[in-house]
């Protein structure tokens, strides 16, 4: 896989190097365990993100020199840290920087995901037998790029999540707007042909007619197109 062939990991890594910072020791008598290389630990965090495999593979395929356990552990220290957000825009700048966002036009749009073991954040969701899950709603520019996304409990209503999702877009510097997303007036306008009925209530709000189509039309937002 082109992810991880030595060009394209070195240079993730030199990334993501120097946003990382080696935890104080805390054991009062200084004896802790050596800690495992942080390369070691991102490039079995990028083989569970690329082959969507189990963290216990991620051991096994990297021939045990690090456990499954301290792969969590250490993807929890970095998720805490914000290692991950700041790569995610320093690769977005990147690439508006060499390539650029055509902003042209911009879709937004969920998908559910499992979430066996619930946790915080998580629903019911009533596509999957109430069984709970994610909703992340992700928004694209023309060329299907990421440039904004939040995740939300499986039972949340797309529309409900649009002000959200553009503002993830503003904190990345591509939205103009007078207020934030969220605070801005929004309105559904659906389209002329309508469903077969009205949707569940259970996607976190009363329920609504079906159209075969929808567009949410957000105030006073506008997403800045780069020339």
């Amino acid at each position: 896989m082109r992810a991880f062939e030595a060009e394209v990991f070195d240079a993730v890594w030199a990334a993501v190097e120097p946003l990382l910072h080696e935890p104080p020791r805390t054991h009062p008598l200084g004896c802790h365990r050596p800690r495992i290389a942080d390369r070691v630990c991102f490039r079995g965090i990028l083989i569970r993100l690329v082959t969507g495999c189990s963290w216990v593979d991620v051991e096994a395929i990297l021939d045990h020199q690090v456990s499954d356990t301290t792969l969590r552990h250490r993807r929890d220290e970095w998720i805490h840290a914000g290692v991950f957000d700041h790569l995610a825009a320093e690769a977005l700048a990147a690439h508006d920087r060499i390539i650029g966002l055509d902003l042209t036009e911009v879709a937004i749009d969920g998908s559910h995901h499992k979430a066996p073991c619930g946790g915080e954040g998580t629903g019911p969701n009533c596509t999957d037998k109430g069984r709970h899950g994610w909703k992340w709603s992700l928004a694209t520019d023309t060329a299907g790029i990421p440039v904004g996304v939040i995740a939300a409990p499986a039972n949340r209503n797309d529309c409900k999540l649009v002000a959200a999702t553009l503002d993830d877009i503003g904190r990345a510097g591509l939205l103009e707007a007078s207020q934030p997303a969220s605070q801005a007036p929004a309105t559904l306008w659906p389209s002329a042909n309508p469903g077969k009925g009205p949707l569940p209530s259970g996607f976190g709000g009363p329920a609504m007619p079906r159209t075969s189509g929808a567009v949410a039309t957000v105030h006073s937002v506008h997403v800045s197109q780069r020339l």
